[in-house]
């Protein structure tokens, strides 16, 4: 009768120890400066990622060749980072709580990584106000590097009276490159040509210098679109003329 309690005791903390694994979850923590995450688990596959010093990613599973382990990244794909890169941990948690889950489960729905680190061109097309105004503008840019990008400017600011074409080149300065939300500066100089409408007899045509200066914020969402919100102000002027208007415009941005 004793040994049948012994056993019975054993089997149930062997239960709870199982139950406490399963809430085990396996990540690795990046060592190096950077880590590359790749298509497949060896050097001579695509990069697809650029993990950070420091930043942990969460493990699927360990290659049943080689030092390498398969992990999961913001968007819900997973790559290959290399073993000697990271250093594997485990975190037994009990059940999260509502608000934590919610957090999460939005998190891997919507929000993924920014594609900036990887690109070298930018397409974005904004739609927005100008000078309280309706306004759309193409902004091609080049990346540089992560932080600084090269942007041009083009379209217009239809009005009742005359229509507005602007037109630029300026640059990209990203504070946070890889964010999924990720904030930056940005400033340029360009022209704004004043064309008026058939109806419009008493306003000349004119073309005026245009200076900007503002920033703005992108925000990656799956899958890896990023959208582009921006805050701008634009100073217009010539010899005899000058105004100032705000530009505040959101579009989408793609990146290769």
């Amino acid at each position: 009768m004793k040994r049948a309690g012994a056993l019975f005791v054993l089997l149930l903390c062997l239960g709870a120890c199982s139950a406490r694994r399963a809430d085990a979850a396996a990540f690795v923590r990046v060592l190096s400066q950077n880590a590359r995450v790749r298509t497949a688990p060896g050097p001579q596959y695509r990069v697809v990622y650029i993990a950070e010093r420091g930043q942990v990613l969460e493990v699927v599973e360990r290659a049943t060749k080689g030092y390498w382990f398969r992990v999961e990244l913001d968007d819900g794909t997973t790559g290959w980072v290399f073993g000697e890169q990271v250093v594997p941990f485990e975190v037994v948690e009990g059940e999260p709580g509502f608000f934590t889950r919610a957090w999460t489960a939005t998190q891997k729905a919507i929000i993924g990584p920014s594609p900036v680190p990887y690109a070298n061109v930018e397409l974005s097309f904004s739609a927005g106000l100008f000078d309280r105004e309706g306004m759309f503008l193409f902004r091609p840019a080049w990346l540089i590097d992560s932080y600084f990008a090269l942007e041009g400017f083009f379209g217009e600011s239809p009005r009742k009276q005359e229509t507005v074409l602007l037109g630029g080149l300026g640059w990209t300065l990203r504070l946070i490159p890889g964010a999924a939300i990720g904030p930056y500066v940005s400033a340029g100089v360009g022209l704004a040509h004043f064309v008026p409408k058939q109806d419009a007899f008493t306003l000349p045509t004119r073309t005026l210098y245009a200076l900007t200066a503002g920033g703005g914020f992108e925000i990656t969402v799956k899958p890896r679109i990023t959208v582009r919100v921006d805050f701008r102000n634009w100073t217009l002027f010539y010899t005899n003329e000058s105004q100032t208007a705000q530009e505040y415009s959101g579009g989408l941005a793609i990146f290769f």
